[in-house]
């Protein structure tokens, strides 16, 4: 029973079931379809051309001339142009390209879908006649669009043996796979909006045509797919490459490699990559991670992005690779051209054998495998580097990314690398010192200064000099470190490890304690006590003599 055209009740399978209603929405292949709505206007102009010529047919057949006789006549009539200027335009309309009139097949075949479906079944490329739609398409489109991907047999069996559909598998399976993209097995329901958004729905594809070398860099982090040896300890690491791309050249401006993708990596490898072309571009294009979106970076005062002249930062929007396509396309040809040749026995990416990962982590522990060390894995991937620049350039073959780089205008960055190296922050000038991080840092000139908050910055590898700057960025003098906590004071970055390790030790005690209690290790207070109470009353017991009473509400 119908409840409006956005409602489809279905009845109970069993007797006492309850009414399920759920709204047409979700179940949209139940709708019967209406071809002639959803045909293009053109195909309804050839459908109503045939459909005049199965009318001129009929016409005849109606006094009494056979069918294939009246088909006969109509040709030879329009031949010898001896036919009404309408019917002629529609045997023209109707015939094939380069043809002046159908032929006696096709005529007698438009006859009979007539008779059967009317004028929507002479549509060019009709499927036939149009089923009612059955009871169990519903249930069958709900159940296989859960978003734990069940099989077709599996819905099958439900239909059959829960609802109590007459069905068969053969009958549900030609009619999953015969809806519509958007309902089937790539729906947004069974595979999830996300993916459907990135591999089913269509999306504009951008050009860089417009732009020039060095508008704007585009920088990701990739985990390298590969076994290197640690530079501290020398077990299995697999390094966190930072890789920045010019967006129009294509061209790798630079890389570094890190134990992970923070602050301190990110900001360096822009540090050196201005400094490293002399440019500073107008735009980049990053991610929304916590390297690249901080105070330290992000600050419209104090950030890395304010004092090197950045005019705007573009952040990747979630989940959406195809935002950050160029980088993730370079990403992609690094792992098939690079990671997988250099050292095949090394590579470690998702689609590598199992087997052959667990024989070489294990000859590596045992000794009998060398592991490259991080130099070793520069040196090779810069000379892929200079291979892949000089492939041809993805939108104009006819030029390479080197040589399309090399029509770079450089815009020189505001300091050197070691000034762009510097992190900064705003602290409050006291008896013409700032405090920051158990340092404290001193000059004449910050006298005047008393009371006011003015910009440090300062080098997480250098403690000895501090540079004070006004909030608007102008110089005012270079604060020495006069007072310290530590009798050797260890650097800024040695602290950021430091705490680091500490954090990571912290979460493994967590792991061990939760470990413990799983294991039922855990120490419980009122379970000892009444242990003790329960040993004490079992020896008194042993302890008395069998001849005496025993009074065991005194125990």
């Amino acid at each position: 029973m119908q409840r409006g055209a956005m409602i489809k009740r279905i009845a109970p399978a069993t007797p006492g079931g309850a009414v399920a209603v759920r709204p047409a929405a979700q179940v949209l292949a139940l709708r019967q379809r209406d071809p002639w709505r959803e045909a293009t206007e053109r195909a309804r102009q050839v459908a109503v051309a045939r459909e005049g010529v199965v009318l001129y047919v009929r016409g005849l057949t109606d006094t009494g001339v056979t069918q294939n006789n009246a088909v006969s006549l109509l040709l030879e009539r329009g031949l010898a142009g001896s036919l009404p200027p309408h019917v002629g335009n529609m045997l023209a309309a109707a015939a094939k390209a380069g043809r002046s009139a159908p032929s006696r097949s096709s005529i007698c075949e438009w006859c009979a879908q007539y008779r059967e479906g009317g004028i929507s079944a002479l549509l060019p490329d009709h499927k036939g006649r149009v089923v009612e739609a059955a009871g169990w398409w519903g249930p069958a489109l709900e159940y296989f669009n859960a978003p734990s991907k069940p099989d077709m047999s599996a819905v099958h069996r439900k239909l059959v043996e829960v609802d109590g559909f007459a069905v068969s598998y053969d009958q549900v399976r030609n009619y999953l796979t015969g809806v519509p993209a958007m309902l089937g097995r790539n729906s947004p329901a069974r595979i999830g909006k996300n993916l459907y958004r990135l591999t089913e729905k269509a999306y504009i594809r951008r050009s860089t045509e417009n732009a020039l070398p060095g508008d704007v860099y585009v920088a990701d982090g990739y985990r390298a797919d590969v076994y290197l040896a640690h530079p501290m300890t020398g077990d299995i690491w697999r390094p966190e490459l930072t890789v920045a791309m010019d967006m129009r050249s294509r061209f790798p401006v630079h890389w570094r490699a890190d134990e992970h993708e923070g602050t301190y990596a990110v900001q360096n490898m822009w540090a050196e990559c201005f400094a490293k072309w002399n440019h500073v571009p107008p735009f980049l294009y990053v991610d929304n991670g916590s390297g690249h979106k901080n105070r330290l970076m992000s600050d419209d005062m104090t950030g890395f992005y304010a004092r090197a002249g950045i005019q705007q930062i573009i952040h990747a929007i979630p989940g959406n690779p195809h935002g950050k396509g160029w980088i993730e396309r370079f990403f992609r040809s690094m792992r098939d051209d690079f990671l997988k040749l250099w050292h095949p026995e090394l590579y470690c990416g998702d689609d590598m054998a199992p087997e052959a990962l667990n024989r070489t982590v294990a000859d590596v522990k045992a000794g009998r495998l060398q592991l490259p060390s991080l130099a070793e894995f520069a040196e090779a991937f810069n000379a892929w580097i200079n291979r892949y620049v000089s492939r041809p350039h993805p939108e104009d073959s006819r030029v390479t990314r080197a040589e399309l780089w090399a029509r770079l205008v450089p815009i020189p960055p505001a300091g050197n690398v070691t000034e762009l190296k510097r992190q900064a922050l705003l602290l409050t000038v006291s008896r013409a010192m700032v405090k920051h991080a158990k340092r404290f840092y001193k000059h004449p000139d910050l006298h005047a200064f008393n009371g006011q908050k003015l910009m440090l910055e300062y080098d997480l590898m250098d403690n000895t000099v501090g540079v004070m700057r006004t909030p608007e960025g102008r110089w005012i003098c270079d604060a020495h470190l006069v007072s310290e906590i530590d009798a050797i004071a260890p650097s800024r970055l040695e602290e950021k490890r430091q705490a680091r390790v500490e954090d990571a030790m912290k979460r493994l005690q967590k792991k061990m304690d939760e470990q413990k209690a799983r294991a039922g290790l855990l120490i419980d207070a009122d379970a000892v006590a009444d242990g003790a109470v329960l040993e004490t009353t079992a020896t008194r017991l042993l302890e008395a003599s069998s001849d005496d009473e025993i009074n065991l509400f005194e125990l």
